[in-house]
């Protein structure tokens, strides 16, 4: 591993093919969160009801979730963004890397994109995208 990354080199990628994927460049901010859900199963002992209670828990769902915004700048992969919030199954194959540690790969359904911008600035957009299914993890190899 090389140490601190640069926040750029977090890349979400959009796919165009069978294997291959366009980065939503524009992008100049983004977040990537695993979410892992937990089941209660909390009882009390029943050798001891009175006493402490302690929490216990099972694994419940996961989720992948992504978040992004940044300059819109008409790619490609920006044209498949847009066509993919219009269509009537907004779910798509997507990859996220972060530099040097590995990449996420699979299916993302996303939930929302947003459009702004100011008299004085640059257009821009958002995103968000939640994992739909299993999501690959993909560690980059010990050097």
């Amino acid at each position: 591993m090389a140490g601190k990354q640069l926040g750029r080199l977090l890349l979400v990628k959009i796919a165009t093919g069978s294997s291959a994927y366009a980065t939503l460049c524009g992008l100049t901010t983004k977040t990537v969160t695993v979410n892992n859900n937990e089941i209660d199963v909390t009882t009390a002992d029943c050798d001891e009801p009175g006493g402490p209670l302690w929490t216990e828990v099972l694994s419940g769902t996961k989720r992948v979730s992504v978040s992004g915004n940044g300059l819109f700048e008409d790619s490609a992969a920006e044209k498949k963004l847009i066509d993919l919030a219009m269509a009537a199954d907004s779910i798509a194959q997507f990859q996220i890397i972060l530099p040097d540690f590995g990449t996420f790969t699979g299916s993302f359904h996303l939930a929302s994109q947003e459009y702004g911008g100011e008299q004085e600035g640059g257009m821009t957009y958002s995103l968000t995208l939640n994992s739909s299914g299993p999501v690959e993890w993909a560690p980059e190899a010990a050097t």
